[in-house]
């Protein structure tokens, strides 16, 4: 028997849903010869605790772990792996997280192209194509055409659209049911995607081309009613209002929460983070003295329901380098013990310690730094920094945050030996969490920056974001860009470190198997020694290696899958033209063991 058939019998065998035969005529979708005829809900308890055999959601739980328990591919096997099928996606920024329930892979393609797949066999089951404004309507702006996820709950899959409608559509046929206008003027958009906890979708949003702040909304899964709205920057007036410097309110630029909103079931909280403010340089703003910027790249703890704000926390006030810290953070109960002798400790609370505790532990910003906090009530616990950076001077026992006033871009003529860049020490690629050796693996680059600011376009416009001009070189004392640590939760102790002379801009996947994978834009998909971090498998694949590895399983069978293709990061090619890191021809790639 082939593997194909082999693997679709094991499909129908496992009771994984059925498929219909005759193809139907919907409008605005594609229907492949085969649309799903069944369609098993997805309820609140199965978000909970997804099924090890799926790949419910963006990082395989709402806590955002990357993490699997799967473990059929392990340390002594994985270099058997082979490429079992692989399909062309949309063209586009390609960094899709594919989402596999019960043997269907539902994936998002660039510029919202949505498919269901046979998640054993690639073949296509549905498809919806959105028709778009032009893209001269949505002001040439390109950062919505990414498609990291899609979100199912109930018997729909959710998703938030290029021209930032929240869509809901039928999850058995791709019929779109309805859709909500989250306003914008086409300016906003959405990068990441949408979750749902009990009955409430949940989505950020992307400002970074808008004249104005973005927010954070909480939609009924069933109508699609609004039922809250989060705001980012303050009015005239609102608290935090003063912190701006006397800055005019409409030209508080581009904060938003682009990054991925994580959610813990045990406190019922939900936790996200916003970016900076743009221009990036307080010399284009305008700002008059101190201002630390109330609302931008701030953590904040929400009650799910009603968007209630429970806590938050600044992590870089005044920023002049776009460190957007709007990256996970990952609800995790452990031991808290850090080390002040760890590599780049740079504060540790008062009565951190303790035998176990709730923290929200992660890498939220561009400077790499490592943050962990009380979940519950956000109490500072450590934190620590990775790469190296110069643009935070100190934080203090309370988690106050010093920037370095050098770093301040205000002086036209002067340059800025920037650490890291606006590329990041890391960037959207997302980190795994082992919750069997409570251990963090981040996805890191070696990159600084000499900048000026620009003079040739002032005053500056939302789509001058960055304002700066000048080369991205190699970080202080590193030989190689990508990167990849090991650290200890409890701790704050970096494991190992591993590098590669390419950015492995990727996200990071963690197994019960010890291993972890990560992509490259060398076009190499890696499996490391979870222990140490040694390279047990490779794979050269068409391009860049932009999108998100995941494992599920179809009967029997544990798969790999990764999109790769499209991407979007220029510094690291600007620093090693002479790798080969080609982009485009956005395809997604299954391996498997051989049968």
């Amino acid at each position: 028997m082939s593997f194909k058939k082999l693997t679709l019998g094991l499909l129908l065998a496992s009771g994984c849903m059925a498929l219909a035969q005759a193809p139907e005529s919907i409008k605005g979708v594609t229907i492949a010869p085969h649309p799903l005829k069944e369609f098993v809900p997805v309820t609140g308890a199965v978000l909970r605790k997804p099924s090890p055999n799926d790949w419910l959601m963006m990082r395989g739980n709402y806590e955002g772990y990357g993490f699997s328990t799967l473990n059929q591919i392990n340390k002594t096997n994985v270099k058997e792996l082979q490429l079992v099928w692989s399909r062309t996606m949309e063209a586009g920024v390609n960094e899709a997280t594919p989402i596999v329930y019960k043997g269907v892979m539902f994936l998002g393609n660039p510029n919202d192209v949505i498919q269901a797949i046979d998640a054993a066999t690639g073949d296509l089951l549905w498809q919806y194509r959105r028709t778009l404004p032009s893209q001269e309507a949505m002001h040439n702006n390109f950062w919505g055409q990414r498609k990291r996820s899609v979100f199912l709950y109930d018997d729909k899959l959710y998703t938030i659209t290029r021209d930032n409608f929240l869509m809901a559509l039928d999850a058995k046929t791709g019929k779109e049911l309805w859709e909500v206008n989250r306003g914008g003027d086409l300016y906003i958009t959405n990068t990441t995607g949408p979750i749902v906890v009990d009955g409430v979708v949940i989505a950020g949003a992307s400002c970074q081309e808008a004249a104005q702040g973005c927010y954070v909304t909480g939609n009924d899964a069933v109508t699609g009613k609004e039922l809250w709205r989060n705001t980012l920057i303050p009015k005239p007036g609102e608290p935090g209002d003063e912190t701006w410097g006397g800055m005019p309110f409409d030209k508080r630029w581009m904060t938003g929460v682009w990054g991925p909103i994580t959610y813990d079931p045990e406190l019922n909280l939900a936790f996200y983070g916003s970016s900076g403010v743009g221009p990036s340089s307080d010399t284009q703003r305008g700002v008059k003295g101190v201002a630390t910027l109330a609302g931008t790249n701030t953590r904040f703890a929400i009650e799910p329901k009603n968007g209630k704000i429970v806590w938050k926390h600044q992590v870089i006030p005044q920023d002049n380098a776009d460190q957007e810290c709007t990256f996970e953070m990952l609800p995790i109960t452990t031991k808290v013990a850090p080390d002040p002798k760890a590599k780049g400790m740079m504060a540790i609370g008062h009565k951190a310690a303790t035998a176990s505790r709730r923290t929200l532990t992660g890498v939220p910003c561009k400077t790499s730094i490592m943050w962990s906090f009380d979940a519950a009530k956000g109490d500072f616990l450590w934190a620590k920094s990775t790469v190296f950076q110069n643009l935070v001077k100190n934080i203090d026992s309370k988690g106050k945050v010093m920037p370095n006033p050098e770093m301040f871009m205000t002086d036209y003529k002067k340059t800025y030996h920037q650490c890291p860049t606006h590329a990041g020490g890391r960037d959207w690629p997302f980190s795994a969490y082992s919750p069997q050796n409570n251990v963090l693996y981040v996805q890191l680059q070696n990159l600084c920056a000499d900048y000026k600011v620009r003079v040739d376009n002032i005053p500056s416009k939302p789509k001058d974001q960055y304002n700066t001009i000048g080369p991205q070189v190699l970080a202080d004392g590193a030989t190689n860009i990508g990167r990849l640590d090991a650290i200890s939760v409890e701790t704050g102790q970096t494991l190992w470190s591993w590098d590669t002379p390419g950015s492995n801009y990727s996200p990071v996947l963690a197994t019960a198997g010890g291993i972890l994978f990560n992509g490259s834009m060398d076009r190499y998909l890696r499996a490391f020694d979870q222990k140490d971090g040694t390279v047990l498998w490779q794979t050269r694949l068409g391009s860049q290696v932009f999108g998100a590895t995941v494992t599920y399983k179809v009967g029997e069978q544990q798969y790999i899958a990764v999109a790769a293709g499209g991407g979007f990061n220029n510094g690291p090619i600007q620093v090693r033209p002479d790798l080969d890191q080609p982009s485009g021809g956005n395809m997604v790639y299954v391996f498997a063991l051989p049968q």
